[in-house]
């Protein structure tokens, strides 16, 4: 969730080149209730990458402020994997 850029949008990680960010939600309008997100993270990956992905060893579902020097709360219901 980010608070400016549009969904969509691929942020690079600023430490590696091993990490980008996609953000699904923006703006303040679904603020405080629960969001469901559905995501092919095959398709992310190749779209991130410009490749397939070979062996995954994590995903990351991340609330993240540090470079922006707001502040975040987010909680997370289940987390579901599927071929």
């Amino acid at each position: 969730w980010e608070s400016k850029a549009p969904v969509g949008t691929m942020v690079p990680n600023p430490f590696t080149d091993r990490v980008m960010m996609f953000v699904v939600e923006t703006g303040p309008s679904k603020l405080n209730q629960w969001v469901n997100e559905e995501r092919n993270i095959f398709e992310d990956y190749k779209k991130a990458f410009g490749q397939e992905p070979s062996m995954i060893s994590g995903i990351a579902i991340m609330t993240d402020t540090d470079n922006t020097g707001e502040s975040a709360t987010a909680y997370y219901g289940d987390i579901l994997f599927k071929k």
